[in-house]
């Protein structure tokens, strides 16, 4: 028994690449059949070099890898990003991948129901790990993806996350190892910050003016107007900031007023 379970083990790669994080890098999904290969060369040397220190025979290792995403989906996003031209291009990168080594598969889910890719990643990883001759696994998928509940029922010694955001918590907290591939994946985007606005961008302003009432307060708020739109105004005798701010004010008596420039409104 011990011999057959010894006679062929391997490791297992599973990719949710629909997850946020786990994009790959332009370098590969931007050059077709080509990219695919040097993708699934990459991934193979990354797979052995950070299984070596773990297992002796890691050299000896089968290499199973299992890609999951939708790439029509995938190829929408690639095409706005101005990266791929059509659905065909991520075709023949996803089916380069597949040719090059015969253990390696890029499986496109299709359109489906949400969290299709990761549903196929958890059932892959219940299914594997029960498998005797298994040695490891690497995950790359969204945290969202894999409920605690479920990994606390598998061998975890066996499992490696591959971290793209912080893990939460609730997930650092059980004995799971966790790397990183960044010669694979795009580093996940960082946190989106107001962009500055110009004469041109959205203003606030927040002013007390004193009166013998006792003051009030003004919020002054004045859109977003392109320069041809500027332009236009100006062009039929009408002010660029005359008519485009919106005036709130709040009285001592609570009494507010709102003055859009062409008509003042009280509310009591």
């Amino acid at each position: 028994m011990a011999q057959r379970q010894a006679r062929r083990p391997f490791a297992l790669v599973l990719v949710d690449a629909d997850a946020d994080g786990f994009m790959f890098q332009d370098k590969y999904v931007t050059r077709r059949a080509q990219g695919g290969e040097a993708l699934a060369d990459e991934l193979l040397i990354r797979s052995r070099e950070y299984l070596r220190p773990q297992y002796q025979d890691a050299d000896a290792l089968d290499i199973v890898v299992r890609v999951y995403a939708n790439l029509e989906g995938m190829a929408n996003y690639l095409v706005r990003q101005d990266k791929v031209r059509n659905l065909g291009q991520l075709r023949a990168f996803a089916t380069g991948f597949c040719g090059r080594i015969s253990s390696f598969d890029f499986v496109d889910v299709g359109v489906g129901k949400e969290g299709s890719s990761g549903r196929k990643v958890r059932e892959n990883l219940s299914f594997y790990t029960s498998n005797t001759h298994l040695r490891h696994v690497i995950l790359a998928c969204s945290p969202v993806d894999l409920p605690v509940s479920m990994l606390s029922a598998l061998p975890l010694e066996k499992i490696t996350l591959v971290e793209s955001h912080p893990l939460p918590t609730a997930l650092t907290t059980l004995p799971l190892k966790v790397t990183r591939l960044t010669t694979l994946f795009l580093p996940p985007p960082s946190p989106k910050s107001p962009r500055p606005r110009g004469r041109n961008g959205p203003q606030l302003q927040l002013m007390q003016q004193e009166d013998p009432d006792g003051g009030a307060t003004w919020l002054v708020i004045q859109p977003e107007r392109s320069k041809s739109q500027g332009a236009a105004l100006r062009r039929r005798g009408g002010s660029e900031d005359g008519d485009s701010s919106l005036s709130i004010s709040i009285g001592p008596d609570n009494t507010v007023s709102v003055d859009s420039g062409r008509r003042r409104r009280i509310v009591g």
